[in-house]
């Protein structure tokens, strides 16, 4: 997840980092970066379209509020996930219209910022999170079945039977998937979604669309593990939602 935060309060913006990348892990997420903010005007400065998959929002805070803040976060991305935070509810109409997913009430408890996490549904957004490769294509994380390394060329093999192909090394490749998690480098050039794997065999893995990925034996004890990891944060994340 990638998360901006505003609110006037040092105190407060600290306590709700604390508490959602607690939430976060308890439920099985990452957070790749929060950024934090001591003004309206300050995220606004630095916000860019796509840059957040979350932003977290104080109503009051100096001359720029929240819902103005909100406002034109939302002239530049319909789809970042925007949550109130504030001691009132005076201003519940308005970010009802401005698309807020959630409203959080100060003060907070650490059952309340669980409960805005699950009500949000990250299951759902995470389905649909993209990646962004450096010439600028993109291609839905949940999509890709497994990749190839060949002459200079990322093959990314899709859930739809078809290809998505970048000129990009291995290495490179390895450093956007494995940040975003659930991906594992198989045998040399080759890299597996782990959410595809159905099962390990001796020299290759089988995928949910039925492709047999080779994968070396040097690797095979770790990517047990890695699958075994998967297995069981998606088995917790499940637990802790439903």
């Amino acid at each position: 997840m990638r998360i901006a935060m505003a609110d006037d309060s040092p105190a407060d913006i600290e306590r709700l980092r604390s508490e959602v990348v607690k939430g976060l892990t308890e439920f099985g997420y990452t957070s790749e970066f929060i950024d934090c903010f001591n003004s309206g005007e300050e995220l606004i400065a630095k916000f860019e379209p796509e840059k957040y998959d979350l932003v977290f929002l104080d109503i009051y805070m100096g001359s720029t509020n929240g819902i103005e803040a909100a406002t034109e976060i939302r002239r530049k991305d319909r789809d970042v996930r925007l949550i109130f935070s504030t001691s009132s509810n005076d201003f519940a109409a308005q970010s009802y219209a401005l698309s807020a997913d959630y409203y959080l009430l100060k003060p907070y408890s650490s059952e309340d910022v669980q409960r805005m996490l699950r009500r949000i549904n990250l299951d759902q957004y995470e389905a649909q999170r993209l990646v962004e490769f450096p010439d600028k294509s993109r291609c839905r994380l949940h999509d890709i079945l497994y990749t190839e390394y060949s002459n200079h060329k990322i093959t990314l093999h899709l859930v739809n039977g078809g290809e998505h192909c970048v000129w990009m090394s291995h290495t490179e490749l390895e450093g956007i998937l494995g940040s975003k998690g659930d991906f594992f480098t198989s045998t040399k050039g080759v890299m597996i979604n782990l959410e595809k794997l159905v099962s390990i065999d001796e020299d290759c893995v089988k995928l949910s669309s039925g492709d047999l990925v080779p994968v070396s034996r040097a690797r095979r004890p770790e990517l047990r593990k890695a699958h075994a990891e998967y297995v069981m944060k998606t088995l917790h994340k499940g637990r802790s939602l439903g």
